[in-house]
């Protein structure tokens, strides 16, 4: 029996994916300002993990301490991103819906503001993600009730809602920003992490972004079939026996998770829940069985790549979320002039 073509383009981009993130893992951990070889840097995991190897202590901290937790933050924190913005254009059939377009990122960016303006987040680490998972649930929940009437959502005016928040949220961190310049330290950590920032990042923010990831992900899966549904239109979806509001509330609330951890452990990034997933859809389809695993692996992939970027080539501490605005704001207005025919004109 042959094999069909699209199932060969899945299994091929899989594998160029997979090889493409594994080379941008080997690099981070093998560059740096001190370079340590690929078989070193084998010998110290293996050494790590209780499996034999040989390592010394300062190789131990540079790459299980310091090299290793910031490159699976940033592929997870890249992952989590690229599914949520999957997740989001397949429930409001519009591929420039995503996280920071509709005003979650910004929610969950005031969250954690606030967690790190009060001192939470020094007390007690797991303020933050808490704080910005609360932040992006409000922000969605706010959104969705203004773009709903009668029991129908708005696409044009959940993304006006979205474009709304945005501004204000912004100005609300704007004002808490400035009311923490009195305290140098605590205004220039809030600073550098709203610009995106994966220096100096924990296994504490490995578990973090892990924890809300893997719990989204259960719930993202567990209702994909019924997301592939929806995409066909609501009207036919609940005649196929989908219970809309709940499947639709289920899969935002897990966006929303995942966004709330990803930028609780590394600040705003932007664009890549908007450009991931359109990549992948032009090559896989829009089957999100198949649309958002991949759009996770090509977010994990840019966002270790763009560190990777930032941490050796640029001379200047720029923050990787900066890269990734400079990047992805392109990309964005390409997608509002090539779909802007589809919009209506008074």
């Amino acid at each position: 029996m042959p094999i069909e073509k699209k199932t060969l383009t899945v299994f091929s981009l899989t594998l160029i994916l997979l090889v493409l993130l594994a080379g941008g893992v080997i690099i981070s951990l093998t560059n740096g300002s001190w370079e340590i070889s690929s078989s070193r840097v084998i010998d110290i995991l293996l050494a790590q993990c209780g499996l034999g190897g040989k390592s010394s202590p300062v190789e131990i901290a540079i790459i299980w301490d310091g090299r290793l937790p910031r490159v699976l933050t940033a592929a997870l924190v890249g992952f989590s991103l690229a599914v949520a913005g999957a997740v989001m254009q397949g429930i409001f059939k519009n591929p420039m819906a995503s996280p920071g377009v509709i005003g979650i990122s910004s929610g969950a960016a005031l969250g954690a503001v606030l967690a790190i303006y009060l001192g939470l987040a020094a007390i007690f680490p797991q303020a933050l993600p808490i704080m910005a998972i609360a932040g992006a649930l409000a922000t969605l929940i706010t959104v969705y009730l203004i773009a709903t009437s009668a029991g129908r959502t708005s696409i044009a005016t959940l993304l006006l809602a979205g474009i709304a928040l945005n501004l204000i949220l912004g100005a609300v961190t704007s004002f808490v920003i400035t009311l923490s310049t009195k305290e140098f330290d605590i205004g220039r950590v809030i600073v550098t992490w709203l610009m995106g920032d994966l220096n100096n990042r924990l296994w504490l923010h490995v578990r973090i972004v892990a924890v809300t990831s893997v719990t989204a992900l259960v719930l993202i899966f567990s209702y994909v079939r019924e997301l592939n549904i929806l995409m066909l239109g609501e009207e036919g979806a609940a005649n196929l026996g989908v219970e809309v509001g709940r499947v639709r509330n289920i899969l935002l609330l897990a966006a929303s998770i995942m966004t709330g951890g990803a930028i609780a452990v590394a600040g705003v990034i932007g664009f890549i829940g908007l450009v991931a997933p359109h990549m992948v859809r032009a090559a896989v389809g829009p089957d999100n069985r198949r649309l958002i695993p991949l759009a996770g692996l090509l977010g994990a992939i840019f966002l270790v790549y763009a560190d990777l970027f930032v941490r050796l080539y640029i001379p200047v501490d720029l923050k990787v979320g900066v890269l990734t605005s400079l990047l992805g704001g392109p990309f964005f207005i390409w997608q509002i002039v090539r779909y802007r025919n589809r919009f209506e004109y008074m």
